[in-house]
């Protein structure tokens, strides 16, 4: 697999620096002029968001005002353009852009370059566009529902610690994935978006997700700040949605946002949280996903949400009228065999019991000495999950079986 290969190559105990992968020159476009370059370049590695069996969303971000697109193909000779356009406009960002790649087969690889150019607007009928840039030439697969397998890596509470980042890249490139799961708490909180780009496309240097897509979960620290409400400029999910199914393999998967850990009226809030009515959304979509095929035909249902619905015995939220406490009913009678999870810190796996008929598995915190990756294999026959240390030590497991 092209990105185990790359990544082994280039990682070393520092991880990986934005300069191992290079940016190409381009001439401005002929007949149009050009502004001088001033140093305009990319800010981040390109990062896939939101997959699907047929498509990905590039996203990558920029040190200046600028329009993006992507060019793609089968081959590395690529051969088609997603311009990103919206409603007849083409990207303009002075941070981060996002295009879509859409079209594609289940499973498929493809190829992709992500191309930008400085634009500057003098007026509304002066606009001037400078040379571009481009990234190397990079590859992915789509999600596949038939795939006979399903490899996924889970890291979770980051919180912008650069040093943890990097160990759990080295880690993670030993690990083959077809999805990447970053389970709440990239960030402490979200104060500037130009801090965004750095933590949620920058990944602390790492290109994280250049070459297996990510999915996103949010966590309660990234609802926190001034700038938490522009979060979706720089994760794209389906609908524009922190909550979300998907299939790939053996596993139908449900993403849940679990937001904030205190209540709403917590004076600390100002009153500005609404998470009651926000998690009273997501108990009627999770009731009436829970019947659609991609999950009711899959061999084995998994949730991913950043605050565990369990704590050893002790389940959360305690409040029975809290709409998180439905999670737990709703997932048990469609059968989930696991939820993974964050938050506290510290890692455990809890097997199913008596009050709780699936797994809870909980990854490790922010500090390089007690952070983790969880690293999931799924076949027809069995789901595989290895807690590791960010030297690779196995923690703890747990193997679940197909029925019958």
């Amino acid at each position: 697999m092209r990105n185990r290969r790359d990544f082994l190559k280039q990682v070393g105990v520092g991880g990986i620096s934005l300069a191992a992968w290079p940016l190409i020159a381009r001439t401005g476009e002929q007949g149009v002029e050009a502004l001088p370059q001033d140093g305009f370049g990319f800010s981040t590695a390109p990062s896939l968001q939101n997959p699907s069996e047929s498509g990905v969303t590039v996203a990558i971000g920029v040190n200046k005002p600028s329009t993006a697109w992507v060019e793609y193909g089968e081959t590395e000779q690529l051969g088609r353009v997603a311009t990103g356009s919206r409603h007849g406009l083409k990207p303009y960002d002075t941070r981060a852009h996002h295009v879509r790649i859409d079209g594609l087969r289940p499973g498929q690889r493809c190829f992709y370059r992500v191309h930008a150019c400085a634009v500057e607007f003098k007026s509304a009928y002066d606009i001037r566009r400078g040379d571009t840039v481009a990234t190397d030439i990079y590859s992915f697969r789509t999600l596949d529902p038939a795939a006979k397998e399903a490899r996924f890596v889970v890291w979770n509470d980051t919180h912008e610690n650069a040093e943890t980042i990097a160990k759990l890249m080295v880690q993670t490139a030993k690990h083959g994935a077809d999805f990447h799961v970053w389970n709440g708490d990239v960030t402490n909180d979200n104060y500037t978006e130009d801090k965004m780009v750095e933590h949620y496309l920058g990944v602390g240097g790492q290109p994280f997700a250049r070459e297996t897509p990510l999915l996103f979960v949010r966590g309660n620290h990234d609802t926190r700040g001034p700038a938490a409400r522009s979060l979706p400029r720089y994760q794209e999910t389906p609908n524009g949605r922190f909550y979300y199914g998907f299939r790939h393999g053996p596993i139908a998967g449900v993403v849940l946002d679990s937001g904030e850990d205190k209540p709403d009226t917590t004076k600390v809030y100002a009153g500005l949280g609404d998470f009651i009515a926000y998690h009273e959304e997501q108990t009627a979509w999770l009731r009436r996903e829970l019947e659609q095929p991609y999950i009711r035909d899959a061999r084995f249902r998994v949730a991913f949400c950043h605050i565990p619905l369990w704590w050893a015995d002790k389940r959360y939220p305690e409040d029975q009228n809290d709409p998180r406490s439905r999670w737990h009913e709703l997932l048990g009678d469609a059968h989930f065999c696991m939820v993974i999870s964050g938050h506290t810190h510290t890692t455990a796996v809890f097997p199913p019991n008596e009050q709780r008929p699936y797994a809870q598995i909980i990854g490790g915190g922010p500090k390089p000495e007690n952070a983790t990756l969880i690293c999931g294999v799924a076949t027809q026959e069995k789901v595989s999950i290895s807690v590791l240390d960010t030297e690779g030590i196995e923690l703890n497991w747990y193997r679940t079986f197909a029925p019958g």
